[in-house]
Order: structure tokens, then C-alpha cells, then sequence
């Protein structure tokens, strides 16, 4: 019995490793959702990358970015983007970010380091629920805090009511890319609480009945 317990205690530690933990030398980091990033970012921006050099610092890439618009923006964020220019490590290995020259990305950083743990994406490629979240919804979620789950159903028990569960590994992760976590009115008790929960929009909705 006692083994049984240890087993399931330590198989989601394993799995990680094991998911995570590839080449010695491979950059490793557990996943955020988008809203994560969001909510501790010192800047959110819509950039585009104007030129970019390994020759100025050496073992990395160095990015100057045109500021298309600012979504987020603290003074750390303000001092960070003042020049228009942040860099990365030259090698995958140590969370090097590769950003095409002439594109158009979303990036919510902290410091002048961009690496591969932090958010960037292409415009093109990010969903509604992603463009809008980004501009702003998601800053109405950053009270609620969102709990890494590997599928663990009895973690749902012991929730609180400020988190919402979020399973990346289950397949279909439809929160990533179709919701957000919103503290909402929960009127299931004897007095209204405010509990977090996951937005539903119809894509979201959509990607839950497809899978």
C-alpha cells in the first residue's frame, strides 16, 4: 500500500524529467500558460524584427525591434524597450530564441533576455482568444492563478478558489490557445463567492466537443 502511495507521488516528478530532461546540456523549463506570461511580464508588445547580429555581444544574437504597440508596460519594461533592441542566446541549448527578420511577434518579456522559458510568438500564428488575451483580457485574470496539472483528477478537490486547473499534456490543451482563467460569480453556495474558472468562447467550447 505504502508503495502503491510512493508510486503515484512520484510518477508526475518523473514524467517531467523524463519530458523535459533530453541532451545534458538542453534547455529545460516547465510550461506557463499565456496568461502567465502576461500577468509577469514587464512588457507586452507587438514588435517587428528590424535587424539582428551575432557580432555585437559575444555567444549572442542581438535583436533591434520596432515597437508597434505597447501592451503592458512597467518602468522595468519602459528602460528595457527604450533603444529597441534585446538579445538571446546564440544556442538552443541555453534557451536561444531565433525571431525572423521582417516578422511581426508578440513578445512578453522580462529584462533585455529573451529566451525560449518566456513568451514570444508569431502574430500570424496566435489564436483570437491569444490576440485579444494578450491586448488586454488577460489582465482581468491575473488575481486568479493558474495550477500546472498532469492529469491528476483528484487535484480538482483540492483546488482553490483562486486557481484554475491546466493540463498541457492532456493533448487537446483547449486553454491554451481558447480560454482564460476570470474570477467569476459562483452562486452554487448558500452566499455568492467569487471562484476562477476557465472563460468559455466558442472555440473554446468547440475544441472541448472535438476532442
Amino acid at each position: 500500500m505504502q508503495i502503491t502511495r510512493l508510486f503515484t507521488l512520484l510518477c508526475p516528478v518523473v514524467l517531467t524529467a523524463l519530458f523535459f530532461a533530453t541532451p545534458a546540456k538542453a534547455c529545460s523549463c516547465l510550461p506557463a500558460h499565456p496568461q502567465e506570461h502576461y500577468c509577469t511580464a514587464d512588457y507586452v508588445a507587438l514588435v517587428r524584427v528590424m535587424r539582428k547580429s551575432n557580432k555585437l555581444v559575444p555567444n549572442k544574437v542581438v535583436y533591434k525591434l520596432q515597437v508597434k504597440k505597447s501592451y503592458k508596460m512597467n518602468d522595468e519594461g519602459q528602460r528595457t524597450l527604450r533603444h529597441g533592441r534585446i538579445m538571446s542566446s546564440d544556442s538552443e541549448s541555453m534557451c536561444g530564441v531565433n525571431l525572423e527578420l521582417g516578422r511581426l511577434y508578440v513578445i512578453a518579456g522580462r529584462g533585455n533576455q529573451l529566451n525560449s522559458c518566456q513568451y514570444y510568438k508569431e502574430y500570424k500564428k496566435m489564436s483570437i482568444v491569444e490576440r485579444t488575451g494578450f491586448t488586454g483580457a488577460y489582465k482581468k485574470g491575473c488575481s486568479c492563478r493558474i495550477r500546472l496539472s498532469f492529469g491528476n483528477r483528484s487535484s480538482d478537490k483540492n483546488l482553490s478558489f483562486d486557481e484554475c486547473k491546466w493540463s498541457p499534456f492532456s493533448g487537446s490543451d483547449c486553454e491554451t490557445r481558447h480560454s482564460a482563467c476570470f474570477p467569476s460569480i459562483n452562486r452554487s453556495f448558500s452566499e455568492p463567492v467569487i471562484k476562477c474558472r476557465w472563460r468559455k468562447t466558442v472555440s473554446y467550447d468547440d475544441c472541448r466537443s472535438s476532442n
